[in-house]
């Protein structure tokens, strides 16, 4: 099984997801999709960089994964991230985990350097606009 496959892996992927590019530590589904999609190539990550630049994205349509839909219900039962009205936040308890994952310098060093350089500067309104296109 490859590791980005792996729950836990993509557990971790999120929790960074929401603390990193999420505007009050919580995320849309569609956007952490859009994320973990990204995350998976440079070309796709820099895509998102000019997105933020140009404070638009114009994108056909990314793909949902799902091995981050089970990861991310794994989280809300296991009460690391929980419902905020179409957002999912951190729980205290997801704070803590996430707290591990960061102080251990070595894990998950590529996410991490890309969704810094794209911090919170993706917002809910440019993910919804690139969205309402595949209607």
């Amino acid at each position: 099984m490859l590791a980005e496959h792996r729950p836990l892996y993509k557990i971790a992927q999120a929790l960074l997801i929401v603390d990193v590019c999420g505007w009050g530590k919580k995320c849309s589904i569609i956007k952490m999709h859009l994320l973990s999609w990204a995350l998976k190539s440079s070309v796709r990550i820099d895509l998102l960089r000019r997105a933020v630049q140009t404070q638009s994205l114009s994108l056909p349509v990314w793909g949902f994964d799902p091995a981050l839909a089970i990861a991310l219900q794994l989280s809300i039962e296991d009460g690391l991230l929980e419902y905020e009205g179409n957002s999912l936040c951190l729980t205290e308890r997801g704070r803590d985990f996430l707290r591990v994952i960061i102080e251990d310098k070595d894990v998950l060093q590529f996410e991490r350097l890309h969704l810094e350089s794209i911090g919170k500067g993706l917002t809910e309104s440019i993910v919804s606009a690139a969205a309402k296109g595949w209607e």
